[in-house]
């Protein structure tokens, strides 16, 4: 059979079948980077709010060490002052010189673990922005 332009009927047939099997993939082929999109979303999401879990129980188990830490603190020092056959004031002196020792270490831990050089040597972001700068430098020569 021919159609009154004179083409197989087969022919325009599959012309037509050929077009929306074409509009529909194009369709398909526009959604699909939008539906990635949303995967790579809820992926960081998922990551994000693994994260947020592992850093909660990671603050309430440094919170526990603490804790632990400062109670072993206080019943070393009462075991100390009580066991020792030294006079009052000797104890307390040495109760002030514990105490200096202990606020000044904690105020290095502190700095150290505060640091922005330290985290940034820690991360690996030093390398990688040292990565970055050699590249764009290489770029703009």
């Amino acid at each position: 059979m021919h159609n009154p332009s004179g083409e197989p009927m087969l022919n325009y047939l599959l012309k037509g079948v050929l077009a929306a099997v074409t509009v529909r993939l194009l369709a398909n082929y526009r959604h699909l980077p939008i539906q990635l999109l949303k995967i790579e979303a809820a992926k960081s999401y998922l990551h994000g709010v693994r994260m947020a879990r592992l850093s909660v129980l990671g603050l309430i188990q440094v919170g526990l060490v603490i804790g632990l830490i400062c109670i072993g603190v206080l019943l070393f020092h009462a075991g100390l002052f009580i066991l020792l056959p030294w006079t009052l004031k000797a104890k307390a002196v040495l109760g002030l010189f514990l105490g200096v020792a202990y606020t000044a270490a904690g105020g290095v831990a502190l700095y150290v673990a505060m640091d922005e050089g330290t985290w940034m040597r820690k991360s690996g972001v030093a390398r990688i922005m040292q990565k970055v700068n050699q590249s764009y430098c290489a770029e703009r020569t």
